[in-house]
């Protein structure tokens, strides 16, 4: 009876273990589960935030879901139409983003969405502040300013946790004979990736696990 007991308090706590190294592989490896496929949007002028972003064509599966997002603009350089025009994207994590990207502010971008101040058009003008296509923008409200100094003095390296808020990038794609100016934006989307576990545990842990596999192999076999 006890030798049965260790066996299933083993197996338990090797299934926690191989948990933790599998979350850790998700933290590390972009987050989020988006389509990889071209996905369509549809924009209004939103009171809560510069856009109202549609999302539609987006397969079954995923972090995001057909469905209304807040959305803003990280594009001053074009103007998108709004609907019932949408428009042909792939998205993105802000945690990933693509490599013409990369170099962005997005930790910038994640901090302002998790604490926001002011109207939408102040968050709007402190986002394009930090990321933008005109490198000659500026902002002009005094709360967006406020808001930028704020993330200038906690923002740095911040990282949506698990639950909190995080920045999807909408990426256009040519589809001719649509037009070529569409801005690219972003839309607020909950974060489920839980946080990276400390690095310097990772390899006790498979050792760890590894032995406890052995053990519950052994044992199960003995018997």
């Amino acid at each position: 009876m006890g030798s049965k007991r260790n066996l299933a308090i083993g197996f338990v706590i090797l299934v926690a273990l191989s948990s933790i190294l599998v979350n850790h592989v998700a933290a590390t490896s972009g987050g989020l589960n988006l389509p990889s496929t071209i996905v369509r949007i549809e924009v209004s002028d939103g009171t809560e935030s510069y856009f109202n972003t549609m999302l539609s064509e987006v397969p079954l599966g995923y972090d995001v879901t057909n469905g209304t997002y807040l959305g803003w603009c990280v594009d001053t350089t074009a103007e998108m139409a709004r609907s019932p025009a949408t428009h042909a994207v792939k998205l993105y994590s802000s945690g990933n983003p693509p490599g013409e990207l990369a170099s962005e502010k997005w930790d910038m971008v994640n901090y302002i969405l998790n604490h926001k101040q002011g109207a939408a058009e102040d968050i709007q003008q402190a986002i394009w502040h930090f990321v933008h296509m005109d490198s000659s923008y500026s902002p002009t409200s005094t709360v967006a300013w406020a808001i930028v100094n704020d993330t200038l003095a906690n923002g740095n390296g911040f990282v949506p946790g698990n639950g909190q808020t995080i920045a999807v990038i909408c990426y256009p794609m040519v589809l001719l004979p649509e037009p070529t100016d569409v801005q690219i934006s972003i839309i607020e989307v909950t974060n489920t990736v839980i946080p990276e576990f400390p690095s310097f545990l990772i390899l006790p842990l498979f050792m760890i696990t590894t032995l406890l596999a052995v053990i519950v192999y052994r044992r199960k076999h003995s018997t």
